[in-house]
């Protein structure tokens, strides 16, 4: 006979079934407890009990934020009343917001002055005219020099000398003062004549040839001139260009010194280079 091992003793089935066979579910032991969950109603959530919150004092919260804003207003009026007081004119000339009826408050745009038209003078050029129909009597002058011109007051138009009262000829600026007695005015190359008598000299101390006005061309004083060959100057009462205008003259070839009087009317030059105050 062959050996043969002693078989392990077979541990007996707790669960009653043989051990070929799956055990079945319902047997299974039940969990231990601590894996037990408690019983819930079906369909109901439960909500895990929250902590129970300690209940603030509202009260102390309304009366600390009632003081902060009392003191925020009180600063903002102290410092309006500030602004105010130092530039009363700045709130004045601020623009209305959002405000119609304040529209017609705003000051309106200072107009701009109209500038004042300028003068119109009487004005005429070559010719021979009658006075008091063609032109006014008056004193007239050219504001520029005219080469050769020539000009003459008369008496009647008969065209001899007889009819000349006064006459003169020259290349600088001239005046004339044509009386209501005269009854007639010629002209010839002198430009155009105007009873504008406003200044034509840029210097009223510094001047060459030419006739001006005392006081409006030229400033009273003594002057000395350049000199220059045929210079002829004269002072004078009035513009009727006769010898009763001169009150004093003189012909020079050589620098000349002269005393221009306030009283004088007008001063006449020609050829004497430039004259200068001295």
């Amino acid at each position: 006979m062959s050996y043969q091992p002693p078989s392990e003793p077979q541990q007996p089935n707790p669960w009653g079934q043989p051990p070929s066979q799956p055990l079945p579910l319902q047997g299974y032991p039940p969990s231990p407890p601590y894996y037990q969950q408690p019983p819930q109603q079906p369909g109901a959530f439960q909500q895990p009990p929250q902590p129970k919150k300690p209940k603030r004092r509202i009260w102390l919260w309304i009366i600390g934020i009632i003081l902060v804003l009392g003191i925020i207003g009180g600063i903002a009026s102290a410092f309006n009343g500030n602004s105010n007081t130092n530039s009363p004119t700045a709130q004045a000339t601020q623009p209305a917001q959002n405000n119609p009826t304040q529209a017609s408050a705003q000051p309106t745009a200072t107009p701009k002055p109209t500038q004042k038209p300028q003068p119109t003078f009487a004005t005429f050029g070559d010719g021979t005219f009658q006075v008091g129909k063609d032109i006014q009597p008056g004193t007239y002058r050219t504001r520029v020099g005219s080469s050769n011109c020539y000009y003459e007051r008369l008496k009647g138009f008969s065209g001899s000398t007889n009819d000349i009262i006064a006459n003169n000829n020259t290349d600088a600026p001239a005046i004339v003062t044509i009386k209501p007695t005269d009854k007639g005015f010629t002209s010839q190359n002198c430009g155009t004549w105007t009873k504008d008598l406003s200044q034509i000299t840029t210097s009223k101390t510094s001047f060459g040839d030419g006739m001006f006005i005392v006081n409006t061309d030229i400033t009273p004083g003594t002057y000395r001139d350049t000199g220059g060959d045929g210079c002829y100057y004269a002072r004078l009462s009035g513009f009727g260009n006769t010898t009763d205008d001169i009150l004093a003259n003189n012909l020079a070839s050589a620098p000349a010194i002269v005393t221009i009087s306030a009283s004088d009317k007008g001063f006449e030059t020609h050829g004497c280079g430039t004259w200068k105050k001295i």
